[in-house]
């Protein structure tokens, strides 16, 4: 039977792993006699996969009557749109919502809908109708019409799916569930939502631990549920907040349950998709220190079986001072979701709805290599073809040219050959990068509670801002940036879940903290020190329970008195002398200290300690990542726990490595500066490439396979150039190669095919079956020829 399964961080069609290189495309944009073509411009790019919204909005334009086949107008015709995308070999990833956003009308849900029965529509604390109008996501009719729509929705698309010999594959619930509430600071106080606030307060507290968290009698719990928690009181408002969003944590599970239990009732036996949320505009740009919030909201959503979390991947131009971003959202989103599917973007930047910022090619080559680096196995550019909102469907009116890599008229965009390239590098590396993954030296903890911030009152408001500051400042702009600027690599670690973190597997953590943290996590680092774990813990040693009670777990187990803080200071960090420090936390402690307030000796603010079988390293200096010299006290933290960065350079760049260790190696080189930078490199003690200089032009990137299989023997040990395409033939295999350096340096390893002489290569045997190829060309793109051995000896 035809299937589609995940496993080991990949997705597998019918057998074969795949990694989905896709577009989104939405035939309710376009023309339906220009579908097909759209569907080939997008294959062209080295795409293999088709993704679109299917706005109940726009089928179901009147209640109890929904158009999927064009009946009312062609544009309507998901069904021909479907069997297109099979004709050309594509696979397909349908979104039908009931929420697609997608710059439509009510994000999708029928106006009539939001019209004819407000009473399912969230409130706000005041009463009044949601700002967004968002709907009540567990209200009864809005579920009872939710399974209408999907009815219709899924008769259409279950003939489509791989499981019956279709395309589709993949199949999203919904989409950015609780992006309003956190965007609004509005919670969702619907009657209905209350009430099964009640029933979460019934099932989580005893009436003696719901008395001492709230400090009302148990006796008031449903006024508590239904009315004080739209206006909190002081003396509860804090313990509120949190729970609230606790609760809100598992009132999207089971929204997205009942989704997805829906659509298998209908015959879906595709794997599910879910979309966080969370990239934001700051002016003209944009960043992601803020996209850990959409995961924290669908921290208990990941837990659904089968299901697959996919990230919202915006980062507008992106430049030195914002990769990082990008970097952390990878990072997260691999801590939370399920350990067996692939990192994914289901919405990949390929545009912006604005045209201001301008996006340059350059943009969407970096933050797509940068992802891959970092173990993507799944890209969708959102979005990928321009179009038009029919039937005043579109938000911000007819237009939908989004910089799309097409344009609506199907012209190629100057970032369509860029996202092309990738793509055929995909298509000639994708067996064997699959194989691989991102080395990584160390690992961050990431403690999604720190990022369940999306609303506050006025009594919780400083508390929620000093969390928001100091993740930002401290450990996004801060220690997460220096260790990456260092290149040395992390993955995360999600500090809740249910497991110890268990020392051999992670053998260092860098723990950001503020002054809240709750008891279980607390205890959690208390055991990982106990055991033998490295941990880096900064800025701050936690006093309190992020409900704002006294928990001192953590400072016990230490043993160590707080003198108190100070703001801006100079201190000496190890030899390095007047560092800025924007907060720094003052101990009482002088054994192992190496950072104190300048000229303050005893002013300790930084101390290593052995603890249990392990080692803690506490850096109470706050600093964001706003000098360069700061760069020396990051790797001199890491070193004194033992870590250090497995690459040495000559010049700053952003480089990773995949790797497995019987089938090869992907390097990844960014440069996200505006000048060429040129380096030799080493990794791990040995220098690479036969120490040729490597030189990447001004924010670009490389991937350069070593020891790779190009097909069946005929191996790349190394190159300096991109290979992004590979033609057999019986007679001949020819490679086409990117050519960046003034001379591209290949070793190439056969026993049955032998590199051919051309004006621009010189080629000589180095050992038997192992052949030095260089390329001098003042062209852009060089090819390089194999033919069988046999053949050359006859010839000569």
């Amino acid at each position: 039977m035809k299937s589609v399964t995940i496993k080991d961080e990949k997705v597998i069609v019918e057998g074969k792993e795949v990694f989905l290189f896709g577009g989104e495309l939405h035939y309710f944009r376009i023309p339906k006699q220009d579908w097909r073509t759209r569907i080939q411009q997008v294959k062209e790019a080295g795409a293999n996969m088709i993704s679109t919204y299917v706005p109940w909005i726009f089928h179901e334009y009147e209640e109890g009557v929904t158009d999927l086949k064009g009946n009312s107008r062609p544009e309507r015709d998901l069904q021909t749109f479907l069997q297109l995308v099979k004709e050309e070999g594509m696979y397909c990833l349908v979104r039908p919502g009931p929420y697609v956003m997608a710059e439509i009308i009510d994000h999708g849900v029928p106006t009539w809908f939001i019209e004819n029965y407000p009473e399912a529509v969230a409130k706000t604390n005041a009463g009044d109708i949601h700002p967004t109008r968002v709907v009540s996501y567990s209200h009864p009719t809005f579920l009872q019409k939710t399974e209408l729509w999907y009815k219709e929705a899924c008769a259409v698309i279950k003939p489509f799916l791989v499981t019956n010999g279709g395309p589709v594959i993949l199949f999203q619930l919904d989409n950015e569930v609780g992006m309003f509430h956190w965007v609004t600071n509005q919670p969702d106080y619907n009657e209905s939502t209350l009430q099964e606030f009640q029933e979460h307060l019934k099932t989580n507290y005893t009436e003696q631990s719901f008395q001492d968290t709230f400090r009302i009698p148990f006796g008031d719990i449903q006024s508590f549920a239904e009315n004080m928690t739209k206006k909190p009181e002081a003396i509860f408002a804090h313990a509120l907040r949190n729970e609230y969003g606790l609760f809100l944590r598992q009132h999207y599970k089971r929204f997205i349950e009942h989704l997805k239990q829906s659509a298998e009732k209908k015959g879906i036996d595709v794997p599910f998709v879910v979309n966080i949320h969370g990239f934001h505009g700051i002016d003209l740009l944009k960043r992601g220190t803020m996209y850990p919030i959409g995961i924290s909201q669908l921290l208990e959503t990941a837990k659904i079986e089968n299901t697959l979390m996919a990230g919202d991947y915006y980062i507008g131009n992106i430049e030195y001072d914002s990769y990082v971003d990008i970097v952390l959202a990878n990072a997260f989103t691999k801590a939370i979701q399920w350990k067996e599917q692939p990192l994914f973007s289901a919405e990949f930047q390929g545009g912006s709805i604005h045209d201001k910022p301008k996006l340059q090619p350059t943009t969407f080559d970096l933050t797509t290599r940068l992802c891959i680096a970092d173990g993507m196995n799944g890209v969708n550019y959102y979005m990928f073809g321009a179009g038009e909102n029919y039937e005043n469907i579109g938000l911000f009116g007819r237009r939908h040219d989004w910089q799309a890599p097409l344009t609506k008229t199907g012209k190629k965009n100057p970032h369509y050959p860029v996202i092309q390239h990738i793509g055929k590098m995909l298509q000639t590396f994708e067996k064997s990068l699959l194989q691989t993954k991102p080395v990584v030296d160390t690992h961050l903890g990431f403690y999604p509670d720190y990022y369940m911030t999306e609303f506050h009152d006025e009594h919780t408001k400083a508390m929620v801002d000093q969390i928001q500051h100091d993740r930002e400042t401290y450990m996004a702009n801060g220690i997460a940036k220096a260790l990456r600027l260092n290149n040395i690599i992390y993955d995360a670690i999600n500090v809740q879940d249910e497991a110890e973190i268990d020392p051999s597997k992670v053998t260092s953590l860098w723990m950001f903290t503020t002054e809240w943290m709750d008891e279980n996590i607390q205890q959690k680092l208390v055991t990982y020190l106990e055991n033998g774990g490295k941990l880096i813990l900064f800025p701050t040693i936690p006093t309190k329970t992020l409900k704002n009670v006294p928990c001192t777990i953590l400072k016990d187990y230490i043993g160590v008195s707080v003198k108190g803080r100070e703001n801006r200071v100079f201190g000496q960090i190890g030899q390095k002398d007047n560092v800025l420090i924007d907060r720094a936390e003052i101990y009482e402690k002088t054994d192992g200290a190496f950072a104190h307030i300048e000229d303050k000796p005893h002013q300790v603010i930084a101390f290593e300690k052995q603890l249990g079988k392990g080692q803690l390293y506490m850096f109470g200096a706050g600093m964001d990542h706003g000098f360069h010299y700061q760069n020396e006290i990051i790797v001199e933290l890491a070193k004194r726990a033992g870590i250090e960065s497995r690459f040495s350079l000559d010049e700053e760049l952003d480089i990773t490595v995949r790797s497995h260790p019987q089938k090869g190696d992907f390097f990844f080189l960014q440069n996200f500066d505006e000048y060429k930078k040129t380096t030799k490199i080493t990794y791990e003690g040995t220098t690479l490439f036969g120490g040729k200089e490597i030189s990447i032009p001004m924010r670009s990137g490389l991937m350069l396979p070593v020891n790779i299989p190009l097909s069946e023997d005929l191996f790349i040990t190394y190159g300096t150039g991109e290979i992004f395409e590979t033609e057999l033939h019986q007679e001949e295999i020819s490679l086409t190669v990117k050519v960046v350096q003034k001379e591209e340096v290949f070793i190439f390893r056969s026993s049955t095919w032998k590199p051919v002489d051309s004006n621009e290569i010189t080629i000589e045997e180095v050992e038997e079956h192992t052949y030095k190829v260089l390329i001098q060309t003042t062209e852009d793109i060089a090819s390089i020829r194999f033919q069988p051995a046999f053949a050359n000896a006859i010839q000569r």
